[in-house]
């Protein structure tokens, strides 16, 4: 990543839309490594995203070793990760992520424990932060790396987020995401 495509991901982040926004992408992930762009996903509560890894190989573990439903789902902001991966068609599935979204999702719009509406879904924002594993790195570069984890940025979510699913439901590419009212 140059210089110039850092300085557009921060732009970016700051200047997403807030309060509302669309799906552009989900992926699939069924085994490690394997990123596959779907018309839609269920989430379920209990057992995370229908047909994901999660509840065999999250990263992250209670202490009782099942999978930590904080980690169930990960977000990104579609154009913010063009500018670490490049715009060419499947180049941005390699993040890995769940859902590429056009929406703000740094913390000053999207605090811990906010509810998202995404489809017939509701998601809840973690207090895990996503700062980029190895895989990041080895991807997309020390630069870009070192650019998700700067003190500077990290409220930006440059990386995305990760949320728990609180209600199930059906989510499809083209949805709207939005604040959860009750």
């Amino acid at each position: 990543m140059n210089t110039r495509n850092y300085d557009t991901a921060i732009q970016l982040a700051h200047t997403a839309p807030v309060g509302s926004g669309r799906v552009d992408y989900l992926i699939n992930r069924p085994s490690e490594g394997v990123h596959e762009p779907v018309d839609s996903l269920y989430l379920d509560v209990e057992n995370g995203i229908e047909g994901d890894r999660w509840k065999e190989t999250a990263w992250l573990r209670l202490p009782d070793g099942a999978p930590d439903p904080r980690v169930q789902v990960s977000l990104t902001n579609t154009r913010v990760m063009q500018c670490f991966t490049g715009t060419e068609a499947g180049a941005v599935f390699r993040c890995g992520d769940n859902i590429y979204t056009d929406l703000n999702l740094t913390e000053a719009h999207l605090p811990v424990g906010t509810l998202l509406q995404i489809g017939e879904a509701v998601i809840e924002v973690s207090d895990v932060v996503n700062d980029a594993c190895g895989k990041f790195a080895q991807r997309f570069g020390a630069e870009a790396f070192q650019a998700v984890r700067s003190p500077a940025n990290t409220g930006l979510r440059l990386r995305g987020l990760f949320a728990r699913i609180r209600q199930s439901g059906r989510v499809r590419r083209g949805d709207t995401l939005h604040f959860f009212k009750k």
